[in-house]
């Protein structure tokens, strides 16, 4: 009996210790398992929305999950139920048909331009270019779906070139994809600045007059404890050098 109690007690101990262990793995488990914060941002907020998600993660163990497409897309699904934490478009007023929201906040600023592919040997002083016959395929996000794309239709239409190169353009249904198209199967694009500077062709800045602001802004549509965390770390100096780091302007 007493070399039981010899034996018996180390291997209680070390059985103590498992159940902590497995204890402390569940803990863990529990904490990132939980639901992630779900948000829906405009294709363009792909590249500083990634590192601020990894970033928020990180700190806070919590998932964030990204649903990325064109600004009027997602306002469409949120406007049949589709259960978003946050919304980010790259205008404002696609939350004015949302039914709930709790807060708001401007977190920056993009850039349209009018890139040229390359092999057009042209140089982009102004969309007149356009007119041109070596530039046969323009990409243009879907003005109905995309603030870019819209923004795009409003310059030309000040420069008075819409409608001679209605048939040159091809429309993609957000601007992450015109800047796809504008890569390799159009000769020119309107464009994100982020997406303009990676690709190798020229390209030209409107002037900022001649287009609406594209003014990105962040929704808090359920107030879950998470959700308003992440709505808050979007506010803060982090953010806002990740944003700057990626080309992106104040507010």
């Amino acid at each position: 009996m007493e070399r039981g109690a010899h034996w018996g007690a180390p291997f209680g101990y070390r059985m103590a210790g498992v159940r902590k262990l497995f204890f402390l793995i569940g803990l863990l488990s529990a904490a990132w398992a939980s639901e992630p914060v779900t948000v829906a941002a405009a294709s363009s907020l792909r590249t500083p929305l990634r590192a601020l998600a990894a970033r928020f993660e990180s700190e806070t163990r919590t998932p964030v999950r990204l649903v990325l497409a064109a600004s009027g897309k997602l306002a469409l699904q949120l406007e049949k139920g589709a259960p978003y934490d946050l919304y980010l478009p790259a205008n404002p007023d696609y939350l004015k048909a949302l039914r709930e929201v709790h807060q708001t906040t401007p977190v920056a600023r993009g850039t349209l331009v009018l890139y040229l592919h390359p092999r057009t040997g042209l140089v982009p002083n102004g969309p007149e270019v356009l007119l041109r016959s070596e530039i046969r395929r323009v990409a243009l996000a879907n003005p109905a779906l995309a603030p870019y794309g819209q923004a795009a239709k409003e310059v030309m239409q000040r420069y008075r070139v819409w409608d001679a190169v209605q048939e040159k353009l091809v429309f993609a249904e957000s601007v992450a994809q015109a800047a796809g198209y504008a890569a390799f199967a159009a000769d020119a694009g309107w464009i994100d600045l982020q997406s303009a500077k990676k690709l190798p062709g020229r390209f030209w800045r409107p002037p900022p007059e001649s287009h609406r602001p594209l003014v990105y802004v962040a929704a808090l549509l359920r107030a879950r404890p998470e959700a308003k965390a992440f709505f808050d770390f979007l506010q803060g100096e982090e953010a806002r050098r990740l944003f700057a780091e990626h080309g992106y302007l104040p507010p």
